[in-house]
């Protein structure tokens, strides 16, 4: 049997073949991770030119549901406008009630990115 046939893998203990599948998994998730992190910057950063756009961000990093005053000091806007503004999310669907209070509701695409390691259907 000549060297040039000899399969790399077959080379290898179990132990260095965990250790190669182990460190794979490390990079995919530091990967993973990156892209929420870049993604999570983004629509920061993006959702600085509106109010509408500000609480809706808000609500949606929390994960939660938050109090109308909590959101208040937050966004640091006057009661009448978070009104109207939380008012216009509900109506198009951006936030829902959740026992009086607010969270906001991800579009499909946004889940996507935020949790990638769930399988398309």
């Amino acid at each position: 049997m000549t060297e040039s046939s000899f399969n790399e893998l077959e080379l290898l203990s179990h132990e260095d073949l965990i250790i190669e599948a182990l460190q794979l998994l490390l990079k995919t998730y530091a990967e993973f991770t990156r892209r929420r992190e870049v993604t999570k910057d983004f629509l920061r950063d993006l959702c600085r030119f509106s109010v509408e756009a500000q609480v809706w961000y808000i609500l949606w990093e929390s994960g939660g549901s938050q109090r109308f005053t909590d959101i208040l000091l937050m966004v640091g806007c006057s009661r009448s406008k978070l009104s109207d503004v939380l008012r216009e999310l509900l109506r198009v669907g951006l936030v829902r009630m959740v026992e009086k209070r607010y969270q906001a509701v991800s579009p499909a695409w946004l889940v996507r990115i935020r949790e990638p390691n769930k399988r398309k259907p």
